[in-house]
């Protein structure tokens, strides 16, 4: 097929498919965003995130900086965000169902999100099982902010998936 062979970049566990599922992660595959958890509990909180939010659909902001500013806010170890998030963070009741169907009729399933793929990787991993890695995800990544790690206080930052 040929839309397949386009997406090289995909992980699909099957070969040729006939159909792709395409899906959001944070509040679709989910309950809740786990970057607006994160921020809203560990960040600068859920007044300033909707200010943001607001900001952007105002025309003040765009969404990368509305969003960088999120994740900036959150200074925590980037292990114990994880572990924060793999705690708090539901999988919708339905998804596993979904899944479970659509590896027995061979449909990949590729993840599309504006999170960042060590995060969504964990959650997953936790609510969905070994299958999770039968998840394709495009997503944004996590890196040190210079002369740091992302182990320290206010050491990680996003790292997009399309840098400017």
């Amino acid at each position: 097929m040929a839309a397949a062979s386009n997406l090289k970049a995909m992980n699909f566990p099957f070969k040729d498919p006939k159909f792709i599922f395409f899906t959001d992660f944070d509040g679709t595959i989910t309950l809740k965003d786990s970057n607006d958890f994160m921020t809203d509990n560990i960040g600068f909180g859920g007044e300033k995130r909707r200010e943001g939010n607001r900001d952007v659909l105002e025309g003040r902001k765009t969404f990368r900086d509305s969003f960088q500013e999120m994740i900036d806010s959150v200074n925590k170890p980037f292990p114990e965000c994880i572990d924060y998030l793999v705690e708090n963070i539901e999988l919708d009741p339905y998804f596993n169902e979904y899944f479970q169907w659509a590896l027995k009729n061979e449909v990949p399933t590729v993840v599309v999100s504006s999170g960042m793929e060590p995060i969504i990787r964990a959650i997953l991993e936790n609510l969905v099982g070994p299958d999770h890695d039968k998840l394709d995800i495009v997503s944004n990544e996590v890196m040190a902010l210079p002369g740091k790690s992302i182990d320290q206080e206010g050491g990680w930052t996003i790292k997009y998936h399309d840098e400017r």
